[in-house]
């Protein structure tokens, strides 16, 4: 059997009751560098008669490390407790986060997938951990050397049993897609719509300026607000033709796009001051 591939690392925030655990909407965390799942095992017997009568090798407890390309500002807010600020960068809409010393992270359901060839025929495992907490990786910064080096992060968490008993699940599937919708499943993600596009990027601008706005969405309609409150279907402006901005101004314009059977799209934030 061969391990070849690792993808989707996906997570939800976690609720339990006296009888139940569920998941609040989740997101994936980011590209998927490695994952190791340790497990330890309680091992405990029990000798009668000079012979081994009973013996427990039920679960313990559990770590995972799973390494990502880079560890998203909304990965850090929602699994170990950041803080957001204002805005810091408006051309990436960047916000200042806090980590602050009474951090409680979360407790989040947490899942990916591999591929896996044995005998030469392909499928895929994926894999939900019911009940895991992440605590605050290690930050190392490298100056260039002679070579190249790649900065990637890992996270480590704790794995525990929830409220039923269970601490994992898995099931093997024939292709890809299959394994990713089961993960979309556990972790209650909708696929959303495709994002907004501007035709001008946050920034400071000379006289007047039209902002164009498309999405690859061939059934989306796109909204707008101009006031920096969150677009949507119900709030905002729908568009329908460039918008039109003249100097002096200084505006921030969220968009998003909204079709049927689909989440929102990702909110576009444009910050755009024009000098007369």
């Amino acid at each position: 059997m061969a391990k070849v591939d690792l993808k989707y690392p996906v997570y939800a925030p976690a609720t339990e009751t006296d009888s139940a655990i569920s998941y609040g909407t989740g997101a994936v965390l980011a590209k998927a560098i490695s994952a190791d799942i340790a497990i330890e095992t309680n091992d405990v017997k029990l000798y009668a008669d000079g012979i081994l009568a009973e013996s427990d090798q039920s679960f313990k407890s559990g770590t995972i490390k799973i390494g990502v390309d880079e560890l998203l500002d909304a990965a850090k807010v929602a699994l170990l407790d950041y803080i957001e600020g204002s805005v810091v960068d408006v051309s990436l809409g960047t916000k200042e986060l806090s980590a602050i010393g009474a951090a409680s992270p979360a407790y989040v359901g947490f899942g990916c997938y591999g591929k896996i060839i044995r005998n030469k025929i392909a499928y895929y495992r994926a894999v939900w951990l019911k009940k895991v907490q992440f605590a605050e990786p290690n930050d190392s910064l490298k100056t260039k050397g002679e070579t190249l080096e790649f900065g990637t992060s890992e996270l480590e968490g704790e794995i525990m049993i929830d409220i039923t008993g269970v601490w994992k699940e898995e099931a093997r599937f024939s292709t890809e897609p299959l394994a990713k919708a089961w993960l979309e499943g556990k972790a209650n993600i909708t696929a959303k719509a495709a994002n907004v596009a501007s035709s001008v990027a946050s920034g400071t601008y000379a006289g007047n300026k039209n902002i164009t706005l498309t999405t690859a969405e061939a059934a989306g309609t796109i909204y707008y607000t101009d006031d920096g409150t969150i677009p949507s279907a119900t709030n905002g402006t729908e568009y329908t033709a460039a918008i039109e901005l003249t100097a002096p101004e200084n505006v921030c314009i969220k968009a998003v796009c909204v079709a049927a059977g689909k989440a929102n799209s990702d909110i576009l934030e444009l910050y755009i001051t024009l000098t007369a």
